[in-house]
């Protein structure tokens, strides 16, 4: 994680000043707090849709290694405003070499669970958010969102912002910040 802020930190210092509003055509580094840590990149479409593509790779004491990639479609509602309303859609798929999981009241399973192990899934959700401009390229962004999963992910170990819904479906609220590069 320093190793990451320190990047992250020399990149901001690097970069060139930029204007007040995000354009088409615009980067930016988004860095996640919670629900856990994490770098993302943005590509702005146009002045308030973006793409937000992510990689994740790791390696997990009783998990193995993992890794996931996904694309978060944001749209703001004022971007122009200091204080823009957004709403999103993401999609991730995950991989690990072995996530057991236990599905409770599996059929054919005695004892009313069942152990199975998952290595591929998916997962879809949708939020809406609060992105506060704190310069004319930091923004400060928290967001609610809901994401279901095609795999139970009741046992997965997650962010500390997270709460489950049910054996697919989780909520979480996610904090970070932006970077603008225009």
């Amino acid at each position: 994680m320093r190793r990451a802020a320190s990047v992250l930190l020399i990149v901001m210092g690097a970069a060139s000043p930029a204007l007040a509003q995000a354009g088409a055509g615009s980067f930016g580094v988004d860095a996640m707090l919670a629900p856990n840590a994490r770098l993302g990149l943005a590509y702005y479409l146009t002045d308030g849709l973006s793409v937000r593509p992510w990689l994740g790779l790791g390696y997990a004491g009783g998990y193995g290694f993992y890794a996931n990639v996904g694309a978060q479609l944001r749209y703001e509602l004022a971007a122009g405003w200091t204080l823009s309303p957004y709403l999103s859609g993401s999609a991730q798929y995950s991989h690990s070499d072995a996530a057991a999981i236990v599905e409770p009241g599996a059929p054919g399973s005695r004892g009313g669970s069942q152990l199975a192990v998952v290595g591929d899934g998916g997962q879809f959700g949708a939020g809406a958010g609060l992105r506060y401009r704190v310069g004319n390229d930091m923004a400060l962004f928290a967001e609610g969102r809901v994401l279901y999963a095609t795999y139970p992910i009741g046992e997965l170990k997650r962010g500390w912002t997270t709460f489950d819904i049910n054996q697919r479906a989780r909520g979480e609220v996610v904090l970070g910040f932006s970077y603008l590069f225009h």
